[in-house]
């Protein structure tokens, strides 16, 4: 059976014992990582802020090959590289110069409760005080619209003014809930941050997402961190996807029906009467349904690009709808 000593390595100048952050953040993608929110807020803030890694989890032993094949490129006549799979930490300085650490990478697919161990031993090493979870789900709402972030924590002091969206939910596990659930049983102060992603747009970079996940890190804990460059990126692409929107009716008339829910959705939730009305909202079912109905589309839209009918430039017809 793995040992948090086996599971984790540190680099050979860290020592763990000496290292203290009152915030440790989670951005490990799941099954989902809709929008690529994570390794969207990965890049951020390994490029903008000062860091350095700490030590790395051994995914020799956490990963099914086999089940998350990893990427290689083979050129010509050989194979001239391989993407590892990783899950690292980091420790980043914040805009304050205040201290947090990242935990970053794949998410695993062996020994959940093994790692578990292992990384409650590096919060208790570090003395971590709070740990948050980003993260992301495909959801019915329009790019046109504010990102809403779903909030959940061990204490509801930890999220004040929260207004739950969802009622009781069924959902299948990812080792990041997991984490999260096993950290809350453990007594640590634990927040959940999830922002809803347009399905349409669920398999390309959506950066207000990651914008808006950034702010509400932010704003949990006190940390300051930049958003300039991500909120850049974000108006590039809302320019790029309303591009693509107005070439096609059936797109435009998607949006225009999401924004009418998102719109009545908001009014409900400001009189108070969302609380009231669980039945409206949409169910584990409802989720699951919507993202298997966009990666349906997304996959009939590579077909016809396979058969010949791709764009002049060669790209894709448009993020989550058929080609025309």
């Amino acid at each position: 059976m793995p040992t948090p000593d086996t599971l984790f390595t540190t680099e050979p100048h860290v020592d763990l014992r000496t290292i203290r952050a009152r915030t440790l953040v989670v951005t490990l993608t799941g099954f989902l990582d809709a929008g690529h929110v994570q390794r969207l807020i990965d890049e951020h803030l390994l490029d903008t802020l000062p860091h350095h890694q700490l030590g790395r989890f051994d995914m020799d032993q956490l990963i099914d090959y086999r089940g998350q094949r990893p990427v290689m490129t083979f050129d010509v006549d050989k194979y001239t590289e391989y993407e590892q799979p990783t899950m690292a930490l980091h420790h980043v300085v914040d805009e304050t110069s205040v201290p947090f650490l990242l935990l970053a990478g794949s998410e695993p697919d062996l020994r959940w409760e093994a790692l578990v161990k292992a990384i409650e031993h590096v919060i208790d090493q570090t003395m971590i005080d709070t740990i948050v979870f980003v993260g992301s789900v495909p959801m019915p709402t329009p790019h046109t619209r504010p990102v809403l972030i779903t909030r959940h924590a061990s204490d509801p002091s930890l999220i004040p003014g929260n207004e739950p969206v969802f009622g009781r939910l069924m959902l299948g596990a990812s080792f990041p809930a997991l984490l999260e659930f096993r950290l809350q049983e453990s007594g640590k102060k634990v927040i959940g941050l999830t922002a809803h992603i347009p399905h349409y747009l669920a398999q390309t970079d959506y950066p207000d997402a990651a914008v808006a996940l950034v702010k509400a890190f932010a704003q949990a804990t006190g940390h300051g961190v930049p958003t300039t460059e991500l909120a850049v990126r974000a108006g590039i692409a809302r320019a790029q996807i309303g591009a693509e929107i107005q070439s096609s009716e059936e797109a435009q008339q998607l949006v225009q029906t999401l924004e009418e829910q998102y719109d009545e959705f908001q009014q409900r939730r400001e009189g108070g009467r969302l609380a009231a009305a669980p039945e409206d909202l949409p169910t584990g079912d409802d989720i699951a349904a919507e993202a298997e109905a966009f990666l349906r589309a997304h996959a009939a839209g590579e077909e016809r690009h396979e058969d010949g009918r791709a764009d002049e430039d060669g790209g894709q017809a448009g993020p989550g709808w058929p080609a025309p």
